[in-house]
């Protein structure tokens, strides 16, 4: 079963595209752009930087040589600063940058022109897509492109804490979910206080749905919505869910660097913990309301390792796990985490009609 049967691509969570998909975009909206400047100029020069300040493409901007004779290194690494730059400001998953280089490729009779569009990912991982080419009276001509691993990551280190911790090995940054813990009623109360049919059917792992559900240790059932649009709305009626109830939510933007956490008990918030890293500053934090011992403890245990970790402060975003692990403090669920002892996630559907049906 495939949750997102009948979705548009775009539609789908940021996160569940590969490197591959978008290195092969981002090289293929480059190409035109990297071939109009050849036939214009008979050179690459300038270099081309292209950032995605959506999902996949963006706009071409280009980076202008300190000079007309300047060295190729100095241009790459400016090249590699403007798109470094972009990738801090829009949190952006992917970017590439174009050169124009000399190249000898692997069976070839000698140097050859090429131009090489050199992707990265926020994972670290990076590749070369190289397009042998010439110049002439019909245009430019290009060779089939031939593709290389590439060694060199344009990003700084990745600001989300997780990246650099075991628990969490390194994926592309760019979830954007929702988690709702509920505690004192059943599973089959939980769906039906959604408006949501449990299949049974367990997700997917590669390819997680839309929502999924889970039984957890210690009495906890957890709804994860990977669809903002599904979540505002479940957000919108906590508390009619939670009455003779308790709700821990926590959402998560990786994007923005965003996170948030809430706990309300028979219709009553009790209190929220809200980080806006991008907007505000990795050290941003409101807090409303009486919040658990555990929170404190989270925010000394935050401080304490930013210190011994050896990073400049703010260079990562340790803030940003604060709503996440007083969540999973008190449920044991965090949104991150690749295995669960026991615990299955199965997919859930929507009632047509019935979402956020209440009591």
């Amino acid at each position: 079963m495939d949750g997102y049967a009948g979705w548009a691509e775009t539609d789908l969570p940021d996160w569940l595209a590969t490197p591959r998909r978008d290195f092969d975009r981002l090289a293929a909206h480059l190409r035109p752009e990297v071939e109009r400047l050849l036939a214009a100029q008979g050179v690459f020069a300038p270099f081309g930087a292209v950032m995605a300040p959506g999902r996949y493409l963006g706009v071409i901007g280009t980076v202008a040589a300190p000079n007309a004779q300047a060295d190729s290194a100095i241009q790459l690494d400016r090249a590699r600063d403007a798109v470094q730059d972009a990738a801090l400001r829009t949190g952006a998953r992917a970017a590439a940058v174009a050169a124009n280089c000399t190249v000898l490729l692997p069976g070839g009779d000698g140097p050859v022109q090429a131009a090489v569009i050199m992707c990265a990912h926020r994972d670290g991982t990076a590749e070369n897509i190289v397009y042998p080419y010439r110049v002439g009276e019909a245009g430019v001509t290009f060779a089939p492109a031939q593709v290389t691993e590439g060694t060199q990551d344009i990003f700084p280190p990745i600001r989300l804490r997780f990246h650099i911790r075991e628990t969490c090995p390194p994926r592309p940054a760019g979830y954007a979910v929702t988690a709702f813990a509920f505690h004192g009623i059943d599973r089959a109360t939980v769906c039906a206080r959604m408006g949501l049919t449990d299949t049974g059917t367990p997700q997917d792992d590669a390819r997680p749905a839309p929502a999924s559900i889970a039984s957890l240790p210690d009495g906890w059932t957890v709804v994860v919505c990977n669809d903002p649009a599904m979540a505002r709305a479940h957000e919108a009626r906590l508390a009619a869910y939670s009455a003779g109830a308790t709700i821990a939510t926590c959402t998560v933007d990786e994007r923005r660097y965003e996170s948030a956490a809430s706990f309300c008990h028979d219709g009553t918030q009790i209190w929220t913990v809200s980080h806006h890293g991008q907007a505000a500053g990795p050290h941003d934090l409101t807090i409303t309301g009486t919040p658990p011992a555990a929170l404190h403890e989270t925010i000394a245990a935050m401080d304490r390792e930013e210190t011994e970790s050896g990073y400049p402060p703010g260079m990562l975003d340790f803030y940003f796990d604060i709503p996440v692990e007083v969540v999973s403090a008190l449920t044991g669920f965090r949104y991150c985490q690749r295995a669960y002892t026991d615990v299955v996630f199965d997919v859930v559907q929507d009632i047509p009609g019935r979402q956020g049906a209440g009591p």
